[in-house]
Formats: structure tokens, C-alpha cells, sequence
């Protein structure tokens, strides 16, 4: 049985070089094999269900007492590093695989909350496992919003279930910018003044959203002598159209930067004018 878990154990560690290191060198060659990818993570957790079941079966004993005290720390732990390098091409690519995954978490789920219970109950204080349960819990909680919003997520600037990467119709504040220092003069004014327009007008925008992740190294390291990193996600706004209140249509030709909420920007239009668009 030892012997079966490090060969598991060898097993995912190796997935997880391939992953990270030839997942795109391998698509690029046949986009096809995919599918393993799809059905490593599948087979990793069979194997992993197969040895906790020859763990816990023995005749005449309460099987949920068993599967408490037989189930040990390195199991979570190589589920949580099959779910964590498997997920995304197991649910994001097809709805069907989306569903097998929701399965798999709504079942984690039960029992880490019953092996929770139990520790709870018996030790009567919060110990470790208690706590790592409710940070696995968390971590699939994540995963299945993450894998959510790809399949059945809303196209709503800020929402929670905001989907990753779509195009939208937005309500913006524009004003065309022939003087820049004019127009920052103005900006200023608005911001002393709320009741002062500047000229700015309300439109409707047509806008492609995409979502990205940054992550900043703060140049220090922690006690371990890792990095200490900082990782921010943002919802970069890309403006293609504006329909101003006269019926004008303006085609954006340019925009250098991308904007955010509450953080206005600039757009160049088919004509050469600069204009000032804020969501």
C-alpha cells in the first residue's frame, strides 16, 4: 500500500512537470491530445479513490469511524495537487466536463466537512485538520466559481459571476479632448464641483472586456527565502464604438491603454480626435 502511494505520489509530480512545462509545446504539435490532459486528472483521482478504499475496507466496523481515522493527510494532499494542476482543462473546455468536476467538488466537500465534524467533536478545539479542511473548502469553492463563470458566467462589469472575456454594452461619460491642458483644467474643476459638467456628455459605449492577472515581485524574501509576490487580477475595458445622445457614431481606432472602473482613459477615433471616456 506504501509502496502504491509514492508511485502515486511520483506520478502527479511528474503530471505536474509536464503541465507546466510542456502543456503548450504539446498542443502545439497536435491540439488532439488534449484529451489526456483531460483524462490525467480523472485517472490520478480513481487511483487515489482505489487505495483509500483497500485502506478502509474491513468487515464489522462503523465505516464512517474507518474513513476518519484511515484517511491521512498525504491523501488530501494529492488531491489537492490533482485538482490544483488538473481543473481547468478537466471543467473549462466542454460543459459535460464542467459537471463531472461540480460532482467531484460537491462530493470533497461532504467529507471534509464530516471529517471536520468529527475531529471538532471529538478533540473539541479547532486543530490543524479542522483548519486545513476549511482551507481545502475554500480552495474548491474558488475553483468551482473560477470554472463557473467560463461556462454560465454574466456579462456585467464587476459583477461576482462576471465571466472572464466578453463583449457588453456600457452606459460611459465622454468628451472630446482638442486641449489637453483645457481639458485637464476641466477635469480638475469637476472634481472641486461635482455639478460641473465640462462638457461631458453621457453615451453608450460598445466594449470588449478581458480579464488578466499581474503579479508583482516586491524584491524581498520571507523567512523560507522565497519571493515575496503579490499577484492583482483586473478587468481591462476596451472601447470599439461610441453612440453619442445626437445619434453620432464614433468608431474607436485607437486606445493605447485599457480603461477600468473609475479609472478613465483615452481613445482615438477613425478621424484623428482624441476623446475622453470614463465607465
Amino acid at each position: 500500500m506504501r509502496d502504491s502511494a509514492k508511485v502515486l505520489n511520483w506520478t502527479i509530480g511528474g503530471y505536474i512537470v509536464v503541465k507546466l512545462f510542456g502543456y503548450s509545446a504539446i498542443l502545439a504539435v497536435d491540439s488532439s491530445l488534449r484529451i489526456i490532459f483531460v483524462l490525467a486528472p480523472i485517472c490520478l483521482l480513481v487511483w487515489q479513490g482505489v487505495l483509500l478504499r483497500n485502506r478502509v475496507r474491513k468487515p464489522g466496523e462503523d465505516r464512517g469511524a474507518l474513513f476518519y481515522e484511515c484517511v491521512e493527510s498525504g491523501d488530501w494532499g494529492r488531491v489537492f495537487w490533482i485538482l490544483w494542476i488538473g481543473h481547468r482543462t478537466l471543467a473549462s473546455g466542454h460543459v459535460f466536463g464542467f459537471y463531472m468536476f461540480s460532482g467531484l467538488v460537491a462530493f470533497l466537500l461532504s467529507m471534509l466537512v464530516f471529517s471536520a465534524s468529527v475531529e471538532f467533536y471529538r478533540k473539541r478545539k479547532v486543530t490543524t485538520l479542522v483548519l486545513g479542511c476549511l482551507a481545502f473548502c475554500f480552495f474548491l469553492f474558488i475553483c468551482e466559481k473560477n470554472m463557473y463563470v467560463i461556462h454560465f458566467g454574466v456579462p456585467v462589469v464587476g459583477h461576482f459571476f462576471e465571466k472572464p472575456e466578453y463583449d457588453a454594452i456600457y452606459r460611459v461619460e465622454v468628451q472630446e479632448t482638442t486641449d489637453r491642458a483645457e481639458f485637464y483644467d476641466a477635469l480638475y474643476r469637476k472634481e472641486v464641483d461635482p455639478a460641473y459638467s465640462g462638457g461631458r456628455i453621457k453615451a453608450i459605449a460598445d466594449i470588449h472586456v478581458e480579464g488578466r492577472t499581474e503579479t508583482r515581485d516586491y524584491g524581498e524574501e520571507d523567512r523560507f527565502g522565497q519571493s515575496i509576490t503579490h499577484t492583482d487580477a483586473y478587468r481591462d475595458v476596451w472601447i470599439r464604438k461610441l453612440y453619442l445622445p445626437s445619434g453620432g457614431t464614433i468608431v474607436v481606432k485607437q486606445q493605447n491603454e485599457p480603461l477600468h472602473l473609475g479609472v478613465p482613459g483615452f481613445v482615438i477615433d477613425s478621424s484623428g480626435r482624441s476623446w475622453y471616456v470614463r465607465l
